[in-house]
């Protein structure tokens, strides 16, 4: 069921077994599997059923460090949350990001990947990825390819979720579901304690309108950014989890960033290995990480990367596919009269798309196409960026984020050391010319890095209160019955999408809580 706190307030006297605070992907799969398990579940959303400017305002924040796109760009109030404006790229971490490495200080999480393990299936099938190929050397096989092999880089693939937006992929659960509630315009400002427990928290309209929802646990998944500044916000209480002093410390994004020109000397082979690859109506995109045993002989945090190619016909082929896939899934009111003007107006460009999807597998990218070799790196599990308050307010009286977003040395000499490797991995199909401000440790360099929307790190999970924010099972420090299920608790963050382990870890939540 679906209600709007604009327009009615719930049963003074009701309390749900677990309340839910942010609808976005970690919610909504965590509502869903709690449900499913007999729970009575409130799922609040500071938003509204779609994506309104006005309910963005609190997300206004400062920035005193590198530009940081994500902050303002990357996240969103609606019921979907995130879900409903990104690609849907899915990838689990590595092994290797679990475990303590020698010399990465703070390394490693509380458990092994393989404590993950079913619980990353659980997430495929949450995801809509049930029939997804789970094996990389599958996919080629598949299309009748062997997998390509290089010295030092391991070719792998990320999935692509058919359906990203998860308010449409599990519409119907709650909509229908009897034992889910969901509340839009449900902004979070104040949690109610007793002892050490929250007993109610306090949510409130950006029209002023106020309620306090109730129940037996508390879960925040509002966002690595939100959650750090939420619980960040000064209370009469103090900061009871906040014993380590790490609350907002070690923010972490991924590195996004071109780092050289690649010239094919050998273009079908080359294509063969980066163009993305569609089998079963499943998206897969070719990527190369660093092999685990050369990030140790060099010292190197993880790191991967993958081919971009800019084409002035980019434009035309993105509105030409979007076109097509809301045909294909019979989305026909979102197909306008233009956009079938557009495709007859550009048909030969579609033809050669359409061709080499339907005979080939893969995606078309045109042979002018500009390639340039994209690092995702990873951060420092130290690092240096930090989640604090500033001195303004918000329209819901909380104090506004302040952002300080670093990039060490550290991770510059990884992304160097990359384009290295790759140099000479890569040689027999492609040159690769590096950036020289890259690699002459030009300060001009960091302008052209980005962050990838990848949120991470203030919230820090750990064994113990004096090394952490959250318990092993994300429980909050200094409370009974709270919960933070977000990026923010990731010890370490990889290269890796971050959804797809989150959604592991709401998965695993949801048994701990049953």
């Amino acid at each position: 069921m679906i209600r709007d706190l604009l327009h009615s307030q719930p049963e003074p006297s009701a309390v749900a077994d677990i309340c839910i605070v942010g609808a976005g992907a970690a919610g909504i799969v965590l509502a869903v599997e709690l449900a499913c398990r007999n729970k009575s579940v409130l799922l609040l959303e500071g938003g509204g059923p779609e994506i309104e400017e006005p309910s963005q305002e609190p997300y206004a924040s400062e920035l005193t460090g590198l530009p940081h796109r994500g902050i303002h760009t990357g996240r969103f109030r609606a019921k979907g949350g995130t879900t409903t404006r990104w690609g849907g790229q899915i990838l689990e971490l590595d092994p290797l990001d679990f475990a303590v490495r020698p010399g990465i200080e703070a390394s490693g999480w509380p458990f092994a990947k393989t404590e993950l393990t079913r619980h990353y299936e659980r997430a495929l099938e949450l995801e809509g990825l049930a029939r997804v190929t789970r094996q990389d050397e599958a996919v080629w096989h598949e299309i009748g390819l062997a997998p390509p092999q290089f010295a030092d880089l391991e070719p792998y693939f990320s999935r692509w979720c058919p359906e990203p937006n998860f308010a449409s992929l599990h519409r119907q659960t709650l909509e229908e579901h009897p034992g889910i509630t969901l509340w839009l315009h449900a902004n979070a400002v104040e949690p109610i304690l007793e002892g050490d427990a929250i007993r109610g928290l306090r949510c409130r309209t950006l029209t002023g309108a106020e309620t306090i929802f109730r129940a037996n646990q508390f879960v925040f998944c509002m966002g690595s950014i939100e959650s750090s500044r939420f619980f960040l916000q000064p209370r009469s209480s103090g900061l009871p989890w906040n014993r380590s002093g790490l609350l907002g410390k070690h923010f972490q994004d991924h590195i996004d960033c071109n780092v050289a020109l690649v010239e094919p000397i050998a273009a079908k082979p080359f294509h063969r290995a980066f163009d993305n690859l569609f089998s079963r109506s499943f998206k897969y995109h070719p990527k190369l990480r660093l092999a685990p045993s050369v990030q140790t002989a060099h010292g190197t945090l993880n790191v991967a990367a993958t081919m971009t190619f800019v084409s002035d016909a980019d434009e035309a082929l993105a509105r030409l596919k979007t076109t097509a896939k809301n045909l294909l899934r019979g989305r026909i009111n979102q197909v306008g009269a233009s956009d079938l003007t557009f495709a007859t107006r550009n048909l030969p460009l579609l033809a050669r798309q359409v061709t080499r999807y339907s005979l080939r597998h893969r995606a078309y990218n045109p042979p002018d196409a500009r390639i340039l070799l994209r690092v995702h790196c990873e951060q420092e599990p130290t690092s240096r960026s930090s989640i604090t308050l500033s001195d303004a307010r918000d329209s819901l009286g909380l104090l506004r984020t302040r952002l300080d977003w670093q990039i060490s040395e550290r991770e510059l000499a990884t992304i160097r050391q990359y384009v290295l490797i790759a140099k000479q991995s890569l040689a027999g199909i492609a040159r690769i010319h590096p950036d020289e401000d890259l690699m002459s440790g030009n300060p001009n360099f960091l302008a052209r890095c980005d962050d990838s929307n990848h949120h991470m790190g203030g919230m820090r999970m750990s064994t113990s209160a004096d090394t952490g924010i959250v318990d092993p099972n994300l429980r909050l420090y200094g409370l009974t019955n709270t919960y933070i299920c977000s990026g923010a608790v990731f010890p370490t963050s990889g290269f890796s999408n971050p959804t797809h382990t989150l959604l592991a870890l709401a998965v695993r939540l949801s048994e701990h809580l049953s």
